[in-house]
């Protein structure tokens, strides 16, 4: 299944799952993943329908508008209630982090308003009204906050201490990120409108995704429905397809990377192990142990088709509540299952249709065949 540039086309309710047709990119129609269920267009109505992939998807507005930077749709967007900041960037700043010297300081000197492709305004933390957190990563925290310009926009403002950076010697991989995630303009990928930073820390504006992470729905309800995993699964498929032909390897599929639009709509929103790569060739080990395709656990040359892996993993995830070559009592078990592609369906408390096995079975059995095909 060629992703980077080819569509599957969807059924109606009641057929049958069969191998995905395929599409060039550049029709406009969504893509449709062949599940039982012909996954909804997310676009409701004509007016609401993008002209291409690369259509931009709004941050909230809750008046007019702040800058070049942001463009407001043709309809009213809900507005949000920022919620009580704790104070805790303050806190963080007394306590964790220093000043970066030398080369590290140049490399992370990161500001949007500089940028050569998609220059934004200059954005300081003073131009935004403090709200609630939305959680904390590896290097900082999370904030809902508000634009004090107009149309007083909501993003989520993403923080990153510089020394802890350096300290896990990953400028790169977070320049890399920044670089990939700003030019990326798609309605299933948290958008990046911009970025900035002071002495000690880097800001990311992200787009706000109202519903939040995808895992913590899956943990509530263990599993989904084959409906709403279709509905999802189309939404990823179509993703995968705009970012491949922009030549960009995911590389980290799962749903702690996923989360959950204000339209319930599911979207990319993390790129930290992402990679621009037009060759398509890549050596590198990463991603999450449960979602590695055989070549990136035996160590051997991968490319774009790592994320269709991952997508028929988050599709089995998504119906049975665990991941396909889990095992729980042993890491080297699940390494062993991966590289023999040892799929089952086997826990009779999940039922699962016929058609949703054959998708998943599929998925994988065109990572053989495409492996199979790169031998000489």
């Amino acid at each position: 299944m060629e992703i980077s540039n080819k569509k599957p086309i969807g059924t109606t309710a009641g057929s049958s799952v069969r191998a995905p047709a395929m599409k060039q990119v550049g029709q406009p129609q969504v893509a449709k993943l062949l599940t039982k269920y012909a996954a909804p267009n997310p676009f409701t109505n004509a007016s609401n329908k993008p002209t291409n992939p690369s259509s931009l998807r709004n941050p909230h507005p809750t008046s007019a508008q702040p800058s070049a930077t942001f463009k407001p749709g043709h309809h009213k967007q809900p507005s949000f209630d920022i919620g009580k900041y704790d104070g805790g960037l303050e806190l963080d700043n007394e306590k964790r982090g220093e000043r970066v010297y030398g080369e590290a300081a140049e490399d992370l000197a990161l500001d949007s308003s500089v940028s050569t492709k998609y220059r934004t305004r200059e954005w300081s933390l003073h131009d935004f009204d403090m709200g609630r957190p939305l959680g904390k990563g590896k290097f900082g925290r999370v904030y809902m906050v508000r634009t004090k310009v107009e149309p007083k926009y909501i993003v989520a403002l993403k923080t990153l201490y510089k020394s802890e950076i350096v300290e896990s010697k990953v400028e790169k991989q977070i320049r890399r990120e920044i670089e990939i995630q700003q030019n990326l303009r798609h309605p299933n990928i948290l958008r990046l409108y911009g970025y900035f930073h002071d002495e000690k820390r880097i800001f990311l504006m992200l787009e706000f995704a109202g519903k939040g992470e995808l895992y913590k729905q899956l943990s509530k309800y263990h599993r989904f429905s084959e409906r709403r995993s279709s509905r999802y699964i189309d939404q990823m498929a179509d993703a995968l397809i705009y970012l491949h032909s922009k030549h960009v390897i995911h590389r980290d599929i799962k749903p702690e990377n996923l989360l959950i639009g204000i339209n319930g709509e599911l979207k990319i929103g993390d790129f930290g192990w992402s990679v621009h790569a037009p060759g398509n060739r890549r050596m590198t080990l990463c991603g999450t142990l449960d979602y590695l395709p055989p070549e990136m656990v035996e160590g051997k040359e991968h490319n774009e088709k790592v994320d269709h892996w991952a997508l028929g993993v988050l599709t089995y995830e998504f119906v049975c509540g665990f991941p396909p070559f889990e095992d729980r009592n042993s890491t080297n078990n699940t390494y062993r299952r991966i590289a023999k592609v040892d799929l089952r369906f086997e826990d009779k408390e999940v039922r699962l249709s016929e058609d949703v096995k054959d998708l998943i079975t599929k998925f994988s059995s065109s990572f053989v065949m495409n492996r199979r095909n790169a031998c000489p």
